[in-house]
């Protein structure tokens, strides 16, 4: 366990004369926005280091090592931990390649995790008792720390048998590029003016209602970032949405509405406040109505013809089609092509790998479903 700062500087020392790497961590996030960074696992082919974030004060050494384009990163399945990187060390290892993405290039399932993955290369079958564990406690057990440890033990070795795999079935610069689409699309944040159009049902809402839920999703987001709460824990969805539905002037109307008694002792005065401002509004600064994609004309019959491209595609080219394009996928496409969400760049199924495949006929096929 490496738990001083000179301890965590020899370690990176180390491991910055290798190739490769493999990491991992451990986290916690049960009432909290951020992840809460609780151990950090490192592997660099010749040791195996388990790093206590909780005594560590000088970070820079792994900074620097997290950012040395000499030393690739492997993870598996490291959406998640890229967020904790982000948020402990204010930056994304680089570069980086994600196992579980090389193994979906080489016919293994989308969410093929990590245990099984350990089990088909190595033969052990790793013990997952330990996955629920507080990592903030300590001390750790030893059998939490051999937990910790095998993550990133059998990981090294085995992501160079996957790269060699993928690259003899003519993937690898797709799977590069499919771990760059996976950071890019880690680092996006979400503009708390905009929080409102991830409210479940905001489509069902009228103008004037749309407005007061854009207010209170802007508070809710600002006030779980700044006090570190899961936004829920700040005022439940359902009840943000109840407050922008009937738009209550009284702290009794908030309780008629069912909100509990904690939100409305430490909110209710903030949201009888917000929705008067939404009363206030001119018609002109209230958000057009959100059309619901599902209920679009031709939803259904789109849908289907894509899904039925991406199967063409999969069978010419030898990749599954879960890979190719997931529901996510294709409903990000038709909200661009319809222009029922704002959207950064283009969509992932005509952009990188998936583009140079099926872009020129998914443009085709979406031509016959003119907005």
């Amino acid at each position: 366990m490496i738990t001083t700062d000179n301890g965590l500087r020899a370690v990176c020392e180390a491991a910055s004369t290798a190739s490769a790497v493999a990491l991992d961590t451990e986290f916690v996030r049960t009432r909290t926005y951020y992840p809460q960074l609780g151990l950090l696992q490192l592997f660099d082919g010749q040791q195996v280091s388990l790093i206590d974030p909780l005594t560590i004060n000088d970070w820079a050494p792994m900074r620097d090592l997290l950012l040395n384009q000499d030393v690739t990163k492997y993870l598996h399945a490291g959406s998640e931990d890229l967020e904790v990187f982000l948020n402990a060390f204010n930056l994304m290892p680089q570069p980086l390649i994600d196992t579980q993405i090389l193994a979906a290039f080489c016919g293994r399932p989308m969410s093929w995790g990590f245990a099984s993955m350990v089990e088909e290369y190595s033969g052990v079958a790793l013990d997952k008792s330990e996955s629920r564990t507080d990592w903030l406690a300590r001390p750790l057990t030893e059998r939490q720390c051999e937990y910790a440890a095998a993550d990133v033990w059998y990981l090294l070795p085995i992501a160079s048998q996957l790269m060699a795999e993928t690259d003899r079935a003519g993937w690898l610069p797709a799977a590069l590029d499919e771990c760059r689409v996976m950071q890019q699309r880690r680092q996006e944040v979400v503009d708390p003016a905009e929080a409102w159009r991830d409210i479940g049902n905001a489509w069902q809402l009228r103008t004037r209602q749309l407005g007061c839920l854009q207010l209170l999703a802007e508070w809710r987001l600002r006030k779980a970032r700044e006090r570190d709460l899961a936004v829920n824990f700040v005022v439940r969805e359902e009840h943000l949405w109840s407050v922008a539905r009937y738009m209550p002037t009284s702290l009794g109307e908030l309780d008629s509405l069912g909100l509990s008694g904690s939100e409305i002792r430490f909110h209710g005065k903030t949201l009888i406040s917000l929705v008067e401002k939404a009363q206030a509004l001119p018609e002109s600064a209230l958000p057009a109505p959100l059309q619901n994609l599902i209920d679009m004309p031709g939803y259904r019959k789109v849908f289907k013809d894509i899904k039925a491209l991406v199967q063409e595609v999969s069978t010419e080219k030898g990749v599954s089609a879960e890979l190719l394009a997931s529901r996510r996928q294709i409903n990000q496409l038709l909200n661009w092509h319809w222009q029922l969400k704002k959207q950064a760049g283009e969509p992932e199924l005509i952009s990188g790998w998936r583009g140079e495949l099926m872009a020129e006929r998914l443009k085709r096929l979406l031509n016959d479903y003119p907005r």
